[in-house]
């Protein structure tokens, strides 16, 4: 007769989940932090059941894993909207836009330069930076009237 110890079932669910990375590259995610919780429920000693603190606290660690995982998500978002931004801004040179000045009110001109203050796009429009966010329009080229 073959006796499963919960150790046993808990090597095996670890290695059942993270059966497709090997060495270096092994991770414990979510999926195989919750398959560890439910082997390590389902092989546990009925007359000495686990402790309620340990199994809160188990808990607690899976819903932390989640939320950094879904803020890893979010940031590899950001940095990657960042980094288009950054390519995209040099493609707005001469051309005719509107945006928002820091007064609320709109300010119309063509970009005659891209700066790049603290790894942020601005656009220099007559002769003034703004932030590449605060465009609301653009239009193909214009022409300066120079008097």
């Amino acid at each position: 007769m073959t006796k499963i110890t919960a150790a046993a079932a808990t090597a095996q669910a670890i290695s059942n989940s993270a059966g497709k990375k090997t060495g270096a590259m092994q991770e414990l995610g979510k999926d195989a932090f919750l398959q560890l919780l439910v082997t390590q429920l389902r092989y546990q000693d009925p007359l000495n059941p686990q402790d309620n603190s340990a199994f809160i606290a188990q808990m607690a660690q899976f819903s932390a894993l989640e939320q950094m995982q879904n803020l890893n998500d979010t940031m590899k978002q950001l940095l990657e909207l960042q980094t288009s931004m950054k390519s995209i801004a040099p493609a707005y040179l001469g051309l005719q836009v509107a945006l928002c000045g820091e007064d609320g009110k709109i300010v119309e001109g063509i970009v005659s330069a891209v700066e790049f203050i603290e790894q942020q796009p601005w656009l220099v429009v007559n002769d003034k930076a703004y932030p590449l966010t605060q465009v609301l329009k653009l239009t193909q080229g214009g022409t300066q009237d120079e008097s």
